[in-house]
């Protein structure tokens, strides 16, 4: 599924549960009361949080790949593989298959792809498709170097 399409339908299912008022307790629920005032932090500096949807892994070397997971909007938990494919530039993909939805394996050495233990489909570190058969790349998300971490978002 491409990120794009798998965005679209993370937004459709939390409109729906909007809607029918899973969600009231957010403050859109027609309950009539206003929504909490956040308090100003008390005492010393606090540290900027990770947004929810953001995962950040120790910077790896060249070639290799390392497995993180990410929560999406809606709370869908998606394992990643991501890679560091030069000194300046990382990429991350979600390690489900397209083909049947199987968890691809991380590459057994570096330059080696990500391959499905379900059917046989073999990817490139960057998503793409070696062998079927699936015929989809795999879906990725935006990466970047930030001093010694890699983040990762997943919007």
């Amino acid at each position: 599924m491409s990120a794009a399409t798998r965005r679209r339908f993370v937004a459709s299912a939390c409109a729906g549960a909007c809607a029918a008022g899973a969600l009231a307790a957010c403050g859109g629920g027609g309950g009539g009361s206003a929504p909490a005032t956040p308090t100003a932090p008390t005492g010393g500096a606090t540290p900027t949080p990770t947004p929810a949807n953001e995962v950040r892994v120790p910077l790896m070397g060249v070639g290799q790949t390392v497995a993180a997971s990410i929560r999406l909007v809606g709370g869908l938990v998606t394992p990643l593989a991501v890679t560091r494919t030069g000194e300046t530039t990382v990429v991350a993909v979600s390690r489900v298959c397209t083909h049947e939805n199987c968890t691809v394996d991380l590459p057994a050495r570096n330059g080696a792809s990500l391959d499905c233990p379900c059917h046989g489909s073999r990817f490139l570190v960057t998503g793409q498709v070696v062998n079927g058969p699936a015929t989809r790349p795999l879906s990725s998300f935006p990466a970047r170097i930030a001093g010694a971490e890699v983040v990762v978002s997943g919007v």
